[in-house]
């Protein structure tokens, strides 16, 4: 006891930078917490069947809404990677079925939780070869790579999520595997203004 009043300042001193450090530890678990919350989150994945004819499915788990602002598919052949932008929706509505503004376009408004058709791969996949190499056969389609970029909340860059699936040619029939179990999401800004540049050239 005696040592603590004669020590009671550094005692009090160490007691307040404990209390200090520990409410940093707090503070910071806190912003974390908050800025992952804030992060937008887009989902891509594959419906109805693993085929061509399967769905490609765009889901915003972000805690706002987001809107599209473009969609992008890459198809890698044998000896030439094939790119195009399938905003306008052109595929969907050759192929006959277009339903609500997707008869339109790909673009606009998806609110947090909400799910988005965006069309069957062999509409998307075969849009994208005629546009870039009309002679090509999907069968020398080994992965097709599927960009998503939005709009969201106060980000001054477009935003967006890929993925990436690989080709399976069997017996004159293509399934499509993911490379990965998770959506990849565009976090690096050099990456979103690249993106944001080749999406405004197509506009």
């Amino acid at each position: 006891m005696s040592w603590l009043l004669e020590n009671a300042q550094a005692v009090s001193a160490a007691a307040s930078v404990g209390t200090l450090l520990i409410w940093s530890v707090y503070l910071t678990i806190f912003w974390r917490g908050y800025r992952r919350q804030l992060k937008p989150k887009l989902v891509i994945n594959r419906g109805q069947g693993d085929g061509l004819d399967g769905h490609c499915l765009l889901t915003n788990m972000s805690q706002q809404p987001i809107h599209i602002q473009g969609v992008k598919v890459s198809i890698d052949l044998a000896d030439q990677t094939c790119t195009s932008y399938i905003t306008d929706a052109e595929d969907v509505r050759a192929a006959g079925n277009p339903h609500g503004w997707q008869r339109l376009t790909r673009q606009g408004p998806l609110a947090s939780g909400a799910m988005v058709d965006l069309g069957t791969f062999e509409s998307i996949l075969g849009y994208a070869v005629r546009q870039s190499r009309p002679e090509a056969d999907m069968e020398a389609a080994q992965r097709c790579c599927i960009t998503v970029l939005a709009i969201y909340g106060s980000e001054d860059l477009l935003v967006g999520a890929t993925r990436q699936f690989e080709l399976v040619h069997d017996g004159g029939e293509t399934r499509l595997t993911s490379e990965s179990v998770e959506t990849r999401q565009l976090t690096s800004r050099a990456e979103r203004r690249k993106h944001s540049r080749g999406l405004a050239k197509d506009i």
